[in-house]
């Protein structure tokens, strides 16, 4: 017979004790709100694709002289975007048993909120992927993003850049990575580029530069008059640079065909229930004049 202290952990003590598993987190999704920032509309039941036409502006009116006939006649055009919605989906398939089984939470609930957020972050990333389409692009890779760029692609959009589809319409906003946001705020606030107060010291804070540090960034700001939103799918590529943007809500173009799909379908066989959602939707630029692509440094901080 073995002699000494019986521990907890004696190989035979601890087969005979129970195990408490806390509650299931979810992962944290973070905000996907780039489908919000651009144009979009449904289309009807039955139409495969959706053409969004813009009319070119004429030449300007021209000097007249009285008894000349005016012969340059002016004919309309338009820029057509043509999209064809694609069906985008996720199953989940969970077994009877495991539904039976999991007694802390409602695991068919969890697979509802987890296949939902899936499809938003896929229709995210769909946006995303054009703000690579712009051509204007600033300030570049293993740059940081400041406040000159910024408010010179906001001078770009107001500027008459195309003949075709003239300066972006106000207002205009940004959708940027995390980092490059703090970039922004690091600029605005740094004491050498802060405007001296009554002190008459450099290092005075005062304005904006005061409340960004006073309360961070509360998740959609404003920048010269610019709304910036935080985009949480927009990711770094593998030199630590990330793709946002800048740009007018009519600048990307999406057109939905229906709303999401949910379905539940039992599997006898397998003893198990599918979940699933579906949606189509198809994106596009309708405007290259009224976008710019922000590419720049987004390393992490610390």
């Amino acid at each position: 017979m073995a002699t000494g202290l019986s521990l907890s952990s004696t190989s035979n003590l601890t087969n005979g004790q129970r195990i408490m598993i806390a509650s299931a987190k979810e992962a944290f999704e973070p905000a996907a709100p780039d489908p919000d920032l651009i144009e979009s509309e449904r289309i009807p039941t039955g139409v495969k694709q959706w053409d969004i036409s813009t009319y070119a502006r004429l030449t300007d009116a021209q000097a007249l002289t009285e008894g000349v006939d005016l012969s340059s006649v002016q004919q309309l055009s338009t820029n057509t975007l043509q999209l064809t919605p694609a069906e985008h989906g996720i199953l989940v398939t969970l077994s009877n048993r495991l539904i039976r089984r999991q007694g802390d939470s409602s695991v068919v609930t969890v697979a509802g909120r987890q296949i939902g957020a899936s499809l938003r972050r896929r229709m995210a990333k769909d946006v995303i992927a054009l703000y690579d389409g712009f051509s204007k692009s600033t300030p570049g890779a293993t740059n940081a993003l400041d406040i000159t760029h910024f408010r010179g692609a906001v001078a770009y959009l107001m500027t008459d850049n195309n003949s075709t589809f003239g300066p972006a319409p106000m207002p205009v906003q940004a959708a940027l990575h995390v980092e490059q946001i703090s970039d922004i705020i690091a600029d605005i606030s740094d004491p050498s580029t802060v405007a001296a107060g009554s002190s008459g010291t450099p290092t005075t804070r005062n304005g904006l530069s005061a409340e960004m540090l006073q309360r961070w960034y509360r998740g959609t700001d404003r920048l010269y008059g610019v709304g910036v939103v935080h985009s949480g799918n927009i990711e770094r590529d593998s030199g630590d640079d990330a793709k946002g943007a800048i740009f007018a809500k009519e600048a990307l173009y999406m057109v939905i065909a229906n709303d999401a799909d949910v379905t539940e379908e039992e599997d006898n066989s397998l003893r198990a229930k599918e979940y699933g959602i579906f949606q189509e939707w198809a994106e596009g630029e309708r405007a290259d004049a009224h976008g710019v692509e922000i590419f720049s440094d987004a390393a992490a901080t610390i």
